[in-house]
């Protein structure tokens, strides 16, 4: 009996999905911050939801990481304080209006979480979700959203 359960919380883990895993999302920011802009715009879900505002053109999420990039941003070094699976009212972290409600119902992946990360420039909450080289590809950012949670 004892082994049965062992097994079965050994499967259990196993199928924690990459989106909600805190060492394959680190995984995630630190490419964001080394790999090529081709690469990250194949690890960043369209359309992307940035500060309550969904980026609908390939073109202009493509300028928004250049842009980021250029100004010196990073996503590491990362604390990640907690990753929290998507619900009904994980919308509402990025804004109270119908295009962000719609923007999660319609497009996060089934299997989506929120992340809430600290970083030099302050804290961020990541939509994370669906996969890409046992990554999760990034789905939404916003922040800073406050001050740094330990």
């Amino acid at each position: 009996m004892l082994l049965a359960a062992c097994a079965l919380g050994v499967t259990l883990v196993g199928c924690v999905s990459v989106s909600l895993r805190p060492d394959r999302i680190d995984d995630m920011l630190t490419e964001l911050d080394t790999a090529d802009l081709d690469t990250i715009m194949a690890r960043t879900a369209i359309p992307f939801l940035l500060d309550g505002e969904p980026i609908a053109r390939e073109r202009d999420v493509r300028i928004m990481w250049q842009n980021l990039r250029d100004a010196g941003f990073r996503f590491t070094p990362a604390q990640i304080v907690r990753v929290d699976p998507r619900d009904e009212a994980s919308y509402r972290q990025f804004g109270q209006t119908e295009d962000v409600r719609i923007w999660f119902d319609r497009y996060t992946a089934e299997d989506a979480g929120l992340a809430v990360v600290n970083t030099e420039f302050g804290q961020f909450l990541i939509v994370t979700g669906g996969r890409e080289r046992r990554r999760p590809l990034i789905w939404g950012l916003t922040g800073p959203i406050g001050p740094e949670v330990q």
